[in-house]
């Protein structure tokens, strides 16, 4: 027996006269590994405006993905995009092959993640040289910092530490830029009823 679960957006309902949108930072992230790693080939996408986890699903897979059938929004194309979404998001961020098998989203063999991984970073490999810049950053000072000057220090061993150490910068930077809007949304539109920021939202 299957179960529709409602959609819960819907559940929301505004008052009287008002409207409720929600202003998303498209592939945020991401965008701010491929700064940080100084990555062109991901900078380049972004600046075109392209759906850079679709491009990612292509580089990686070629026709077994371009050829699924669906969109990128629905049936099995979709779901392998967000296979290999998941996939490069948890590389980018110090997760381990292991880490993607074990992935309730991406339950891989181990044999095809360790392959992924290998990939990503041929294709990418200055992501890797930025998780090196990381590894070396953390055993010096034990310090990271993201393009705002924020910096943050952490006291555990740093191989215990890296992903998150890895994490923070991008996300922190996201978080950053997206309180930033809301202040000159404020600013700019007083009219507006600001109710909630989860994370690039």
């Amino acid at each position: 027996m299957s179960v529709t679960l409602p959609n819960i957006r819907k559940l929301f309902i505004p008052d009287p006269g008002y409207i409720i949108f929600d202003c998303d930072l498209a592939g945020a992230d991401a965008q701010v590994v491929a700064w940080e790693s100084d990555d062109e080939d991901l900078k380049a996408a972004f600046r075109a405006g392209l759906d850079v986890h679709d491009k990612n699903a292509t580089d990686l897979a070629g026709d077994a993905y371009t050829k699924l059938e669906g969109t990128t929004e629905y049936g099995p194309k979709a779901k392998k995009r967000k296979q290999f979404k998941q996939a490069v998001h948890a590389t980018n961020y110090g997760g381990s092959a292991n880490a993607l098998h074990k992935h309730p989203g991406i339950g891989w063999p181990m044999q095809e993640c360790e392959a992924f991984q290998n990939r990503w970073f041929t294709l990418h490999p200055k992501i890797y040289d930025w998780h090196k810049r990381i590894t070396k950053q953390l055993n010096t000072n034990k310090t990271v910092a993201n393009a705002f000057g924020y910096r943050r220090i952490f006291f555990d061993r740093p191989d215990q530490v890296f992903p998150e150490a890895l994490a923070w910068i991008p996300q922190s930077s996201v978080a950053l830029v997206s309180f930033h809007g809301a202040i000159q949304l404020e600013e700019q539109c007083p009219w507006v009823e600001m109710l909630l920021q989860v994370h690039d939202s």
